[in-house]
């Protein structure tokens, strides 16, 4: 794909969350609503496809998307995203390995300190930060990314 194309497919993709996270409250548990088996295969696809395009893991388009159909309140989509991350991560490791790529040994440095960065940033988002000021924070530096992506 074109790199000119990739650049604005994916800094339109980013704004989805931004309009999640700024326009729309924070879904209760009591507004639930119980998810359509053929909606979630159809949305399921679609955010698929769309990853795949453009090589990003789908839990960025995945987790506005919940939000917003009231299938899933913040804390059940961070664990739904988390899982979707995880195994789309493995997959394209898996991926990665059937070509023959030769991994440098840095690249296992690389994977531990993402590690625990992740589980720290988790741990802080779920016990210590305000879960809004954390909302608008990443709206914010999404926002960002968006913008260039989609001016340069």
């Amino acid at each position: 794909m074109d790199a000119a194309i990739y650049k604005k497919i994916l800094g339109v993709l980013l704004l989805i969350p931004v309009i999640r996270l700024v326009a729309f409250p924070n879904t209760s548990t009591d507004a639930l609503k119980p998810a359509h088996f053929l909606a979630s295969l159809l949305i399921g696809s679609v955010i698929g496809f769309l990853s795949g395009l453009i090589g990003i893991g789908g839990g960025i388009i995945l987790s506005p998307v919940l939000l917003l159909l009231a299938w899933t309140d913040q804390k059940q989509t961070a664990a739904i995203s988390a899982l979707f991350i995880f195994v789309n991560s493995l997959s394209g490791l898996a991926g990665q390995i059937t070509k023959g790529i030769d991994f440098q040994s840095g690249m296992v440095a690389y994977a531990g300190v993402a590690f625990l960065g992740g589980s720290l940033g988790a741990w802080l988002g779920a016990d210590k930060f305000n879960q809004n000021a954390l909302k608008y924070l990443l709206a914010i530096v999404l926002l960002v990314a968006s913008v260039k992506l989609l001016l340069t």
